[in-house]
């Protein structure tokens, strides 16, 4: 009975116009992307060179050993503000200097009023040990003290530091929580406050 109801497998050929037909011939070139001309953004035209504002020499002699002349956009737009006093949001892409955007008119604040002090919070560690690099590099031979208050490192020594009165105070917010509840550190004594990459909400804890 199995025999009589078994169905043969059919052969297709690709000129065999009988039967089940012609079978579509298959392009492969269809899965391939065209070429597309890339997309060409606008040279940045910046309305400031870096001599052009308004700090300290020694400062623009760093800024010039950092190998700066031309200021990208984030600091084109940022900087300016910041030293006339203004509270900004700045928004940029990695790498394009948006640390030295904020540090270039702090540094100048506390050049010119050695009572100024400034916070950096940032959400990580790594981060905020590339700004206190950063800052130890446009800060050479301004006299300005720093203190780096991350986790994983020794607080009783943090303490210490910030025993020192620094000017800047480069932390994670989970440490300086934990200077805070052992009144080792004091947020009014500070007039400026940077949140760096604040979009990474990590600053729950401060």
């Amino acid at each position: 009975m199995y025999s009589q109801f078994r169905q043969r497998p059919r052969r297709f050929s690709r000129n065999n116009n009988q039967g089940a037909g012609n079978i579509k011939s298959f392009n492969p070139t269809l899965l391939i992307n065209s070429f597309t001309t890339p997309y060409h953004q606008e040279e940045y035209l910046a309305s400031h060179q870096i001599f052009d504002f308004s700090i300290s020499e020694q400062l623009k002699k760093n800024i010039l050993d950092k190998g700066y002349k031309t200021p990208t956009p984030i600091q084109d737009k940022a900087i300016e503000p910041i030293l006339n006093g203004l509270d900004l949001v700045g928004v940029a892409d990695t790498g394009t200097g948006k640390t030295a955007a904020f540090l270039i008119p702090l540094i100048n604040k506390v050049v010119k009023d050695r009572n100024q002090k400034v916070l950096i919070l940032t959400p990580t560690r790594e981060l905020a040990v590339q700004i206190r690099d950063e800052l130890t590099a446009f800060s050479k031979m301004l006299h300005i003290y720093s203190c780096l208050c991350i986790g994983g490192e020794n607080i009783r020594k943090q303490i210490w530091e910030l025993s020192r009165c620094p000017s800047f105070v480069i932390a994670t917010p989970g440490r300086i929580k934990d200077l805070i509840n052992m009144k080792a550190f004091r947020p009014i004594a500070f007039s400026s406050v940077v949140f760096d990459e604040a979009d990474r909400n990590r600053y729950e804890a401060f």
